[in-house]
């Protein structure tokens, strides 16, 4: 109820309510992303939304589909994200596979001005308040196990990064 998402193939826009002043907007670029990146919807949820904009029925939409989960597949050269929702809270993660680099991605903040806190979390700040990004989880799967990999956010020029432990580059990553 505090936010609106909108997903776009380079950038995540969020809105975000505010009681005595009107919405703040927070746009979240993914720095140099591929912008043919393929995006599609995962988990159909049940049921569909309708939208009946303006007065010309040629241009509503009806029927459309929802998901619980947004997929980007070739973000970057061997990343793909994935969007999705947990108890009420956004939540992203980026699968990096065996062999590609997860430096090259970056993401580039509007409306905001990002700085790190002392438990290594972004935090957003707004003239309204804060948002957080709590600090990565960054894990590898073997043998049914999920090995935890040493990271942190950098933040330079503006832009946020990940800066990443010792880690095997023949497995998957993925950085939550």
């Amino acid at each position: 109820p505090i936010y609106t998402l909108f997903l776009t193939p380079k950038e995540a826009v969020f809105t975000l309510k505010n009681n005595n002043r009107g919405p703040s907007v927070m746009r979240m670029e993914l720095l140099g992303a591929n912008p043919a990146a393929q995006v599609s919807g995962a988990e159909k949820l049940p049921g569909v939304a309708n939208y009946h904009i303006g007065s010309d029925p040629a241009k509503w939409r009806l029927g459309i589909s929802t998901f619980g989960k947004v997929n980007y597949q070739d973000l970057y050269p061997g990343v793909n994200a994935v969007f999705y929702g947990n108890q009420r809270q956004l939540e992203y993660d980026f699968v990096v596979a065996p062999g590609a680099d997860p430096t090259r991605i970056s993401l580039g903040f509007t409306g905001v001005h990002p700085a790190l806190n002392a438990n290594g979390d972004v935090v957003l700040k707004f003239a309204s308040g804060n948002l957080t990004l709590k600090k990565p989880i960054v894990y590898q799967e073997a043998g049914g196990q999920k090995k935890i990999i040493d990271a942190r956010y950098t933040i330079a020029g503006g832009a946020v990064r990940f800066r990443l432990g010792k880690y095997n580059h023949h497995q998957a990553l993925v950085i939550d």
